[in-house]
């Protein structure tokens, strides 16, 4: 009796009884309304902000962790809640185009929740001089 009772809880729940684990909890999905900002043409030195839109069409609760900007004139602002399932969120992007030049195109890094773990926004201009 004592062995198949060792034997049970080795092999963890009888058979057909799903295990606790992430099949259970759900999972974030962020759906974009777009991932390119196209800021147009602007003069150098204007501050421009445009704000991303997305929505949880997950089953769990969206958080993002992080907006990682791959330059010091990009500033991101995300959510500090939760996103719930279905609900909207945005992230706020100001961009400080002093001392740009030309075509640049500006990446911000979102890590979260949701898979896949990184997403990547975008922001294009074309600087002008005063």
């Amino acid at each position: 009796m004592l062995a198949l009772t060792g034997l049970w809880m080795a092999c963890g729940s009888p058979s057909g009884t799903p295990q606790a684990g992430s099949e259970l909890q759900g999972q974030a999905k962020i759906s974009w309304k777009d991932t390119l900002a196209n800021l147009g043409t602007i003069k150098e030195g204007d501050d421009v902000t445009y704000t991303f839109t997305f929505k949880n069409t997950g089953s769990a609760d969206l958080q993002i962790r992080q907006a990682i900007p791959s330059c010091g004139c990009t500033i991101a602002a995300i959510p500090g809640e939760p996103i719930h399932p279905g609900q909207q969120g945005h992230i706020v992007v100001h961009f400080h185009s002093a001392g740009q030049a030309g075509e640049q195109t500006k990446q911000i890094t979102i890590v979260s929740n949701a898979h896949p773990e990184r997403q990547f926004l975008y922001l294009k201009a074309r600087i002008i001089q005063q």
